[in-house]
């Protein structure tokens, strides 16, 4: 599914440099692209350093597409 948003456009691009990987769809499963626990760990301070919004790491494990992440992203 393509990106509607700007922050999904970001967080696709994001995705996509540390995963090494594209496209990225906002449907894609972030471990099931190749993603581990360090990546998620660096990709959370990406989106801290970038948006100043502070993620829980569980959070991406629970809501591992773009899609689900965007709206905690908007919560936080």
């Amino acid at each position: 599914m393509p990106t509607r948003t700007e922050l999904e456009s970001m967080l696709t691009r994001l995705w996509s440099e540390k995963l090494n990987i594209t496209p990225v769809g906002v449907e894609d499963d972030f471990f099931a692209l190749g993603g581990d626990s360090l990546l998620a760990a660096d990709l959370l301070m990406d989106l801290y350093e970038r948006l100043g919004v502070e993620i829980d790491a569980a959070v991406l494990f629970l809501k591992p597409t773009i899609a689900e992440l965007v709206d905690e992203v908007l919560a936080a």
